[in-house]
């Protein structure tokens, strides 16, 4: 038996750590210990659901006073229009500030675009929010051939893995892949994994909070000469805390990041510059080898995608699906690839069915800005146009 003691320990101490490893299934868990990434957008969106329908609901209590002739003064809630972005990081840039820049006053955008998403997770956004009694006037939908590819594997992560909660993937679990099903199921099987813990992350965090230097001090130039009120001076230390490594970054209830998306209405307006031409066909080439070589169209997602037609359809919300615009080498792949370059025509043709809205922002002379952020992104200074441009597409 004396023997058998080593073989014990080491028993006990992979089922400890099994145990330990599940911790990071709870929720409240995950919610202070989020990692960077697409973990911060989807438990955002999230938490935004909440934000949308209590906006929602205030806005219809205006409007029914404004009716009974009772208008209350300062906000104007009922004179704006409600609109919602789906779509992948590429929608990003969709917001209330890109429209008013663009002299579109009239309309209050709400960004739930996530990283990489697909259309199941539109879907999933989508019958959450008509199962309110206050749905979105209208609706704005991104789409791209990365999120119709069933090769790159962002079905399962980040989508399934941080995205859609159980009953969703229950409901259309028909509709899942093997291979996405197994591998967020893996996810839950060993939950630190699937959180795709960062050592690296770890680290630098916690030297960030050790740090004692004035958290503005890099911000110090921008602020010569300016005499900032005290909210002023909380969102500047927002946005830098945003892009900066401490370890409020974790918690859901402390981010800045998560406090800026809340300003923001999930929009995200961070990526400003473009990339050389070099860099961007460089960056291109890894683009296309990670998610379009060998590219195959999920039946899956179109599956979605036309689920949210006929939904939007239903509800008689308008709606406008477009395509984004991409850089001129990854628009060659687009265009030399028979399934993808006709992805876009199937789209269309499945649109006009329900009645909703196209634009191809590669075809729009409104939205010809050449200003690439990276190999995926325009820069943020092309989105004025893009917004006014959709805003005007749709029905």
């Amino acid at each position: 038996m004396r023997n058998l003691r080593p073989l014990y320990i080491i028993i006990g101490i992979l089922a400890f750590l099994f145990l330990a490893d599940k911790i990071f299934l709870i929720p409240e868990v995950r919610d202070r210990f989020m990692q960077p990434g697409g973990m911060v957008y989807y438990r955002h969106r999230l938490h935004q659901l909440d934000k949308f329908a209590e906006y929602q609901s205030a806005t219809r209590v205006e409007s029914a006073e404004k009716l009974r002739g009772a208008e209350g003064q300062g906000s104007n809630k009922a004179d704006k229009k409600t609109v919602v972005v789906l779509g992948d990081s590429r929608s990003f840039g969709i917001g209330t500030s890109m429209a008013e820049a663009a002299g579109r006053n009239d309309v209050v955008i709400w960004n739930f675009a996530g990283p990489q998403a697909v259309p199941a997770y539109h879907l999933f956004l989508l019958e959450r929010m008509l199962q309110s009694e206050n749905p979105p006037d209208a609706v704005i939908i991104g789409m791209s051939p990365d999120g119709l590819g069933r090769n790159a594997g962002i079905f399962a992560s980040p989508v399934l893995n941080y995205g859609v909660d159980t009953s969703f993937i229950e409901k259309y679990r028909s509709q899942i892949p093997n291979r996405d099903l197994q591998t967020y199921e893996n996810s839950r099987r060993f939950a630190i994994v699937g959180m795709q813990f960062s050592l690296r992350t770890l680290i630098r965090r916690t030297r960030g909070s050790l740090s004692s230097k004035d958290p503005l001090e890099k911000l110090q130039p921008y602020l010569q000469g300016k005499e900032l009120s005290e909210q002023e001076k909380a969102r500047y230390l927002s946005l830098f805390q945003a892009s900066s490594e401490n370890l409020s970054i974790y918690d859901f209830n402390t981010s800045p990041q998560i406090e800026i998306l809340d300003q923001l209405k999930g929009a995200q307006y961070a990526w400003f510059g473009a990339m050389s031409d070099e860099e961007l066909k460089a960056e291109t080439d890894t683009l296309v080898s990670l998610y379009l070589d060998a590219f195959v169209v999920s039946e899956e997602q179109m599956f979605y995608l036309e689920r949210i037609f006929e939904l939007l359809n239903k509800a008689r919300i308008p709606a406008v699906v477009f395509w984004p615009r991409v850089n001129p080498y990854l628009r060659q792949v687009y265009n030399e690839e028979p399934r993808i370059s006709m992805l876009w025509r199937r789209v269309v043709r499945l649109a006009d069915r329900y009645g909703l809205a196209t634009a191809d922002l590669n075809a729009a002379e409104a939205t010809n800005c050449q200003h690439y952020y990276d190999a995926s992104h325009l820069s943020i200074d092309c989105y004025p146009s893009i917004t006014a441009y959709l805003l005007k597409q749709l029905p």
